[in-house]
């Protein structure tokens, strides 16, 4: 059964209780083994066309968006679509459907535990990291991270891929530890959101590192990766 702090909405007529659980529960686990803590409680209604997610964003939205975390009225929701229609309604295939869902519940642990918004690159990234959906979007371009830090340029560039590949380079370099006393002091020194420069600089004291040394050895790695230098 899922944590008794979940709750969900499906089409019994379309789904399985028991299985829709179950997906629920491994996905809830994932994220609670990452903070070792439980988050507050999370509302799951599971849609089943197009147009019930543009409802909920209040905008038409785009054949890649399979699930949205928000908050209403003081509960955390999460809208994802179900696993029988996901292929159907999306681009993606069914097997993301499990990634998706943990992905989307680590977005409300990270607002519950850390509370941090920007940068949204590491902000996505974090919760592609516990997905573990570096696996499955391997890095084919690289941004600069200043265009992937606010709103504003993540809803134009939106590279998952490299968020997802960078945080995780920098938790197995830094260590998940340090990594979430960063996350949670971040918001609490320069707000939820900032500019790029003034997070590179709160990075570096931090870390005693040099942001973008790291950024230009991880993109070392990129290179090698997509033309076989190992």
């Amino acid at each position: 059964m899922p944590s008794s702090n979940i709750t969900f909405d499906f089409n019994s007529k379309i789904d399985l209780k028991n299985k829709l659980e179950k997906m629920v529960s491994a996905a809830y686990q994932a994220n609670r083994k990452f903070f070792g803590k439980d988050s507050s409680k999370i509302k799951i209604t599971f849609l089943y066309q197009r147009a019930q997610m543009d409802k909920i964003c209040k905008r038409k939205t785009q054949n890649w968006e399979v699930g949205h975390a928000f908050s209403q009225q003081n509960i955390n929701h999460i809208a994802i679509f179900s696993p029988t229609v996901f292929d159907k309604v999306s681009n993606h295939p069914k097997s993301d459907f499990f990634y998706t869902l943990v992905h989307e519940i680590a977005h409300i642990f990270t607002h519950d535990l850390l509370g941090f918004y920007y940068p949204k690159w590491l902000h996505e990234g974090l919760a592609g990291y516990i997905a573990q959906q570096y696996r499955i979007r391997p890095v084919k371009y690289i941004y600069n991270f200043s265009k992937l830090h606010d709103s504003k340029n993540w809803n134009q560039y939106h590279h998952y891929p490299q968020a997802f590949s960078f945080t995780k380079y920098l938790i197995d370099k830094l260590g998940k530890k340090k990594m979430l006393q960063f996350l949670k002091n971040l918001p609490k020194t320069l707000g939820r959101h900032h500019y790029p420069k003034d997070f590179t600089q709160f990075f570096n004291e931090f870390f005693n590192a040099d942001f973008n040394q790291l950024v230009s050895n991880w993109q070392q790695t990129v290179v090698c990766l997509l033309t076989d230098c190992f």
